[in-house]
């Protein structure tokens, strides 16, 4: 009898010193919708190199701001890849959907190309406080045999949402996809002769 009641001693004691299992990590992909412009090739081979970014930003868990303007980020809740790999790919994909080049390349290729299309990514959080997710880039395309600007543009657009890892991914996928459209109707613009 002595023994059963150590045992169930030490097994009491044990429970109530595990922890329960942490939350499964989440992953979210920048899913953006295609982008609607179509226009007539003109700018011959177009490479799109890897955003930079600073901080908080580089890394893959999703952002947030507080009320005080300090940037936090969500524990398991993190995106496929850095935001910034992220981006990289929603343009090269925008830039194909678009026609407005003959092919669109990245660096690995190491095919020469005609026109670079380099940005830096300025904001990517939810600001909960006020309802909003913020998405801010700077995107520019310049000339790889001269160095001649094209174009040279800083993208913001907030729209709004709930608090939340899932929200925020919804607000800043229509986010993205409103700066690509945005991007690709400028770039198809400046192109003009």
């Amino acid at each position: 009898m002595r023994h059963i009641l150590i045992i169930a001693a030490v097994a009491t004691t044990l429970s109530a010193c595990a922890q329960p299992a942490p939350p499964k990590d989440r992953f979210y992909r920048l899913e953006t919708t295609p982008v609607a412009t179509r226009a007539a090739a003109s700018l011959g081979v177009i490479e799109v190199g890897r955003l930079t970014t600073d901080g908080v930003l580089s890394e893959r868990p999703l952002a947030y701001q507080d009320a005080d303007g300090a940037l936090g980020r969500y524990r398991y809740d993190l995106w496929a890849e850095p935001p910034t790999a992220l981006w990289q790919g929603a343009l090269v994909e925008a830039l194909r959907q678009s026609g407005i080049a003959a092919t669109v390349v990245t660096p690995d290729t190491r095919v020469q190309p005609d026109w670079l299309v380099r940005g830096r990514l300025n904001r990517f959080e939810m600001q909960a406080h006020a309802g909003k997710a913020v998405a801010a880039l700077e995107i520019s395309v310049v000339s790889a045999r001269d160095g001649q600007l094209l174009l040279l543009k800083t993208y913001q657009v907030e729209n709004p949402a709930a608090a939340g890892p899932e929200a925020e991914v919804d607000a800043l996928t229509k986010s993205s996809s409103q700066i690509l459209t945005q991007f690709i109707a400028d770039l198809a613009q400046a192109a003009k002769p």
